[in-house]
């Protein structure tokens, strides 16, 4: 027996029952599924599913540990899954590959924490999981400084290249570091956060930048970092679909659902994140009621 894995041929039943074993989707409790979101849902998702390209490096939010797929937002979109009454089809990758992906046709929904902005709207429609802004990480022992956007200022900082942060660290060293006359920052990009976490530890960039969330959660689990005071621009983060795509509305409809009978903030708990900005209401963003 074959299962139709859309817009990637065919692959065996056995196949995909391996794989969502291996990434630790396997047998997890099922929500009911609510009939207005299934039949809203296009057909083409009810007969083939949902593919999902998973950010495989982004704790706490979604990451591979030990071969099993995690993350608060990879629990939420397991409920979502569940609400809509359809398969889910997860593919934990990098980063710079999920947009294409999406844009692309290979995978329907990213789940990445997204950062909505302008030039990403042109081509995909984000879901708001939480509001998350960038903190600011150094090595273990090390005494910098950083209260103000100018402590940044003469330091070098390493990201995820393409991520969101790019664009704050530019804005930030040509509104601030430019304008008051300081030394300007350093911006070093790399393909993955645990190279950019690397360059810190092995004294090659002063700082990483990332969600404040996904740092406190570096600093706990390894003992290596100090996470420093300052927390700026606090963005949307997201799901990703598509423009257009009438899944995103769905799964809007399917996270105000969560919000209303408190799973959401439940997930939220189980992740040390409920005072981590919690939202009230589920919003799409589109580039038509884009605030950015």
């Amino acid at each position: 027996m074959t299962v139709k894995n859309t817009r990637r041929g065919r692959v065996s039943a056995a196949t995909l029952l391996v794989a969502s074993a291996f990434f630790g989707l396997a047998g997890a409790a099922s929500a009911e599924m609510i009939p207005a979101l299934h039949d809203a849902l296009p057909d083409e998702y009810k007969q083939n599913g949902v593919n999902v390209a998973v950010f495989n490096d982004w704790p706490p939010d979604e990451f591979v540990e030990n071969g099993e797929l995690k993350g608060w937002s990879v629990e939420l979109s397991r409920e979502i899954a569940d609400r809509l009454g359809v398969e889910f089809h997860y593919s934990p990758i990098g980063f710079d590959a999920i947009i294409p992906g999406i844009v692309g046709g290979r995978y329907d929904l990213g789940v990445s924490s997204f950062g909505p902005t302008a030039d990403r709207l042109q081509s995909l429609d984000f879901i708001a999981q939480r509001m998350a802004g960038t903190g600011f990480a150094v090595a273990g022992g090390n005494d910098l400084t950083i209260d103000t956007e100018a402590d940044l200022c003469g330091n070098s900082v390493a990201i995820i290249a393409g991520s969101w942060d790019e664009q704050l660290i530019n804005g930030i060293d040509t509104e601030v570091c430019a304008a008051q006359g300081l030394e300007r920052i350093e911006l070093q990009q790399f393909p993955t956060q645990s190279a950019a976490e690397l360059a810190v530890t092995s004294g090659r960039a002063d700082i990483t930048a990332a969600a404040s969330a996904k740092l406190r959660h570096l600093a706990k689990a390894t003992g290596s970092f100090d996470v420093k005071n300052l927390v700026v621009d606090a963005v949307h983060s997201s799901l990703g679909v598509r423009k257009g795509d009438p899944l995103g509305q769905v799964i809007t409809d399917a996270i105000q659902s969560l919000m209303d009978d408190g799973t959401y903030m439940e997930i939220m708990t189980r992740w040390d994140l409920q005072n981590d900005g919690p939202l009230d209401k589920a919003l799409l963003i589109t580039a038509e009621n884009f605030q950015g």
